[in-house]
C-alpha cells in the first residue's frame, strides 16, 4: 500500500502491522513506520489520518522528546546542552497502536556520539502526552 506523502508500507501478517521505512515524517531522515491492524483490509484510513497530524505536529513532539532527553543527564557527569541533545538523537521509528492514540517513540543516537549516549531512548506517547521512557522521568 502506498501512503501518501510517506511512501509504500507493507502489511506483516504475523506482527499484525503494516510497516514501512518512510519518508515525510521526520525531515532529515527515513523513519520505520508501523501501523497496528489485525488484517490486511481493515479499514486503516482514519490510523493514516492520525500519521499525517503526527507529521504536522513533529516539531512539538520532538521539542517534548529531546526536553525529557535533556533532563535525564541534566546535573549528572554526563550533561549536556538541549542543543546538543537535538544534534545527537533522531526519530528513527514511529509505532501507532491500535487504539489509535497510543505512539511508540524511538530516538536513535547518531553515529558519532560517545559511548555513554550510544542507546536508543524510546517513549509512549498518549494523546501527545508523555507516559513513559526506557528512563527515569
Amino acid at each position: 500500500m502506498t501512503i501518501e506523502p510517506f511512501g509504500n508500507i507493507n502489511f506483516k501478517s504475523k506482527d499484525q502491522e503494516w510497516f514501512g521505512l518512510v519518508d515525510n515524517i521526520a525531515p532529515n531522515n527515513k523513519v520505520e513506520l508501523i501501523i497496528s491492524a489485525y488484517y490486511s483490509n481493515e479499514d486503516i484510513s482514519d490510523k493514516i489520518e492520525s500519521v499525517k497530524q503526527f507529521a504536522i505536529d513533529y516539531n512539538s513532539v520532538m521539542t517534548s522528546l529531546y526536553e525529557l532527553a535533556y533532563q535525564k543527564y541534566k546535573n549528572s557527569q554526563w550533561e549536556k546542552t538541549l542543543d546538543e541533545i537535538k544534534e545527537m538523537y533522531f526519530l528513527t521509528a514511529v509505532s501507532l497502536k491500535d487504539d489509535n492514540k497510543t505512539w511508540w517513540l524511538v530516538l536513535e543516537p547518531d553515529f558519532k556520539v560517545e559511548t555513554i549516549y550510544n542507546h536508543f531512548l524510546r517513549f509512549t506517547m498518549v494523546d501527545r502526552k508523555i507516559v513513559w521512557a526506557n528512563f527515569n522521568l
